[in-house]
């Protein structure tokens, strides 16, 4: 089943077999068979307007329709026997262009014909060459490189079947597959445009065990070496082999470090009712990216904060989860119907007072919001806000948060 973020529209049952037709079409005819099927339509459909034995159009029909049956059933006899061994990449971005490769053995007894490699996958969710590439000839037990070439449409965790190999022989219509139980899981990432300057108002901030706790490993600090007993020092820091060796009490020294902890709000509220509200909370995800990305090349710690069908806390930066794995975390986020700030407002203040700063990425201006802004401001926590959304928000923000609109951040945000 896939984890894609949740679409306004095309939700229901009908919806759904609309897309099991098309996907089955598209995976099953070649371009030309599909012109070849929807000819035969057109043609039967005109000549059932009349007499059938007085009219030749029927005819007509008849041979096309047998040109699509005949192709089938040798198609089926000469139906391809194969194996496939491809390894996916782990994630791609929405938008690019990505080109799966496999190694196709070919395991019949018979040659395989007009051959192919496609995965099977939602053709709502990804868009294909108008022809997968394929091979006149494999000999039985050779094997052969093959790819598939695709484009994401929209991010989201997919889990795909397995692959299919297909012949085209005889006529070039109707493809015979050899379906492949292989199931795999590909990430979409959410596309975005770099940052070409982010100017946080940011200190530093003590960190008590500095990224062993930050990570939440324990409380492992870094070594700096020994020195006497100061009045103060804590008792579990005294050497006590090295008190005995030099008759006075030492103790060991280690370094606090101070980092820079920066979080990530990204507001996820999106009703169906408001006009362009999901083109808006995509924007908003885009320009979430490109933050994220902006502040891990800066080797900043990054506490991401999302709230859509669940609440979302992750830490990345340092020695912790990395860049991508922010983008994996965004990348199956889903819009919710209710406002999210009383559930995701107490989690980030709950951690406002070990990081230097926040951005913001809203979807709306309203009470809700203005009362998060207002606690991190009273708990000493710089903010950067910007508001995404078509039109104006629901209420004036102020000079201090940028307004976007989503066509501002899809054309590409230079600095913020």
């Amino acid at each position: 089943m896939n984890s894609a973020p949740e679409r306004e529209e095309g939700s229901g049952s009908g919806a759904l077999a609309r897309s099991a037709l098309l996907r089955w079409l598209l995976s099953r005819f070649t371009p030309s068979g599909r012109a070849l099927l929807g000819a035969t339509v057109v043609v039967g459909v005109y000549s059932a307007a009349f007499r059938f034995d007085a009219n030749p159009m029927y005819f007509f029909a008849s041979a096309l329709l047998s040109l699509l049956v005949v192709d089938a059933l040798v198609g089926w006899v000469f139906r391809p026997r194969a194996e496939v061994e491809r390894q996916l990449p782990e994630r791609v971005a929405a938008g690019s262009d990505v080109r799966l490769r496999a190694r196709v053995t070919n395991r019949g007894r018979l040659p395989l014909f007009d051959w192919g490699y496609v995965e099977r996958l939602d053709p709502t969710a990804f868009a294909r060459a108008p022809e997968p590439p394929h091979a006149r000839c494999l000999l039985p037990g050779a094997s052969a490189e093959a790819e598939d070439r695709l484009r994401p449409l929209r991010r989201g965790v997919y889990d795909l079947p397995g692959p299919l190999v297909y012949s085209a022989f005889p006529f070039g219509f109707y493809r015979t597959p050899c379906k492949q139980a292989a199931p795999a899981r590909l990430v979409v990432t959410p596309s975005f445009s770099p940052l070409a300057r982010l100017d946080l108002p940011a200190g530093r901030r003590h960190q008590p065990g500095g990224l062993a706790l930050v990570s939440a490993v324990g409380d492992s600090e870094e070594f700096l070496g020994l020195r006497e007993y100061r009045a103060g020092d804590r008792l579990r820091d005294v050497y006590a082999r090295a008190w005995a060796r030099l008759g006075r009490p030492v103790v060991r020294e280690h370094r606090q470090e101070y980092l820079t902890r920066v979080g990530l709000v990204v507001d996820a509220h999106a009703p169906g009712r408001r006009r362009g509200a999901r083109r808006a909370f995509e924007a908003a995800v885009s320009l979430g990216a490109a933050v994220a990305d902006a502040l891990a090349r800066e080797e900043y710690v990054i506490d991401l904060f999302a709230a859509g069908g669940e609440l979302f806390h992750f830490q990345a930066g340092r020695s912790l989860a990395t860049f991508e794995d922010i983008l994996d975390v965004l990348a199956c986020l889903a819009p919710c119907r209710s406002d999210p700030f009383p559930r995701l407002g107490p989690r980030v203040l709950d951690e406002a007072g070990r990081l230097s700063a926040v951005v913001a990425v809203f979807l709306d201006w309203g009470p809700s919001r203005r009362d998060f802004v207002r606690a991190l401001e009273e708990r000493g926590c710089a903010l950067r806000g910007v508001v995404v959304c078509e039109g104006a928000p629901s209420s004036d923000p102020g000079p201090t948060l940028r307004l976007l609109s989503p066509a501002e951040v899809e054309e590409g945000v230079e600095a913020l």
